[in-house]
């Protein structure tokens, strides 16, 4: 190979950190929430959600806007806006009544009263545009609403809201990712060696996430220059390249057979709770420590090595740091 592998790059910001923040701590205090014997649902919000918003309610909380715009509200669609598309005050008043519950829920995590300000056709700023669901036990959603929080504002809980029956108190486990490595040849696969090196392209992989205590499997692109991965509900490949056949330094013996390759993350500890209420968007730190991340290559349904993320060149690959020669690095 003629690519110099160097440590994982990760000073390099494409996601702002305090934005991130604010997102992924709105989404874990909102979700999976009971507020008024219903479940509430957290998500980034979409261009379709967007163009649904007819009318923003505006609150000031200090020298802070917060927004929000009813998008159905006792199953049906909300009513605020009047002729010709113009907002519908009185209208909105009525619909802040029956969601009244989730703003107040809304004012226990941002630790603020909300004060009415008025309406506005579209919203104000560059803020975190959240979906919030509230669904009956079965399913059923009741209310939507868009919430437009200042990117800025800090987020000071005043207490907490109970939390849906899905998780195991304090209970600390780890999550994994797993991302589709490159095809390697099974002669390549057997003579692995410590040194070699997997390549696995450029771009952001989606990876699949396995979640203890929860029954999906959401997925999650991996942003390896930010050190995050971010959750995704509809995520798909974004065209990155990833060799059909894997380099590895110092092979030989090569055989027609191919086999999958499978790059594993171990994650750090994370409550019961915590994991319970992650959703689209939420931002998970990848475990790096001095710059590398350690990863695991699964083949076969086994781990063959162990070894840690380096950047090649525009791209990524796996320098091997350990092989296992039971399936069990």
């Amino acid at each position: 190979m003629n690519a110099r592998s160097q440590p994982l790059r990760t000073n390099l910001p494409a996601i702002d950190q305090n934005r991130a923040l604010l997102q992924t701590t709105l989404i874990g205090a909102l979700n999976r929430r009971l507020i008024d014997d219903l479940q509430t649902g957290v998500r980034l919000a979409t261009e379709r959600d967007r163009r649904a918003a007819i009318a923003w309610i505006q609150f000031r909380s200090g020298g802070h806007l917060v927004q929000i715009a009813p998008l159905l509200v006792d199953g049906t669609l909300a009513r605020v806006s009047g002729a010709q598309g113009s907002v519908d005050a009185a209208a909105a008043a009525a619909t802040l009544g029956r969601i009244e519950p989730l703003v107040g829920a809304l004012e226990l995590v941002l630790g603020c009263e909300l004060q009415p300000a008025g309406l506005n056709k579209s919203y104000a700023g560059d803020p975190v545009l959240l979906r919030l669901d509230a669904t009956t036990a079965n399913g059923v959603i009741q209310h939507r609403l868009l919430l437009a929080i200042p990117a800025d504002m800090a987020v000071e809980p005043l207490a907490e809201i109970e939390l849906a029956a899905t998780a195991i108190g304090g209970l600390r486990l780890r999550w994994t990712a797993r991302f589709d490595g490159p095809a390697v040849r099974a002669a390549s696969i057997a003579g692995i060696a410590r040194g070699d090196l997997l390549l696995l392209g450029t771009g952001s992989p989606v990876a699949k996430l396995s979640l203890p205590g929860r029954n999906d499997a959401p997925r999650a692109r991996i942003a390896f220059n930010d050190g995050v991965l971010v959750l995704q509900d509809d995520a798909v490949a974004d065209g990155s390249q990833v060799p059909s056949a894997a380099t590895l330094e110092g092979e030989t013996g090569w055989s027609e057979v191919r086999l999958p390759t499978t790059i594993e993350i171990i994650g750090s500890g994370m409550t019961a709770a915590e994991l319970a209420t992650l959703g689209k968007g939420s931002v998970l730190p990848l475990p790096a420590t001095g710059g590398t991340l350690p990863v695991r290559v699964i083949a076969g349904e086994q781990c063959v090595a162990e070894g840690e993320l380096v950047a090649v060149g525009d791209g990524y690959g796996v320098l091997i740091t350990g092989v296992s020669a039971d399936g069990e690095a």
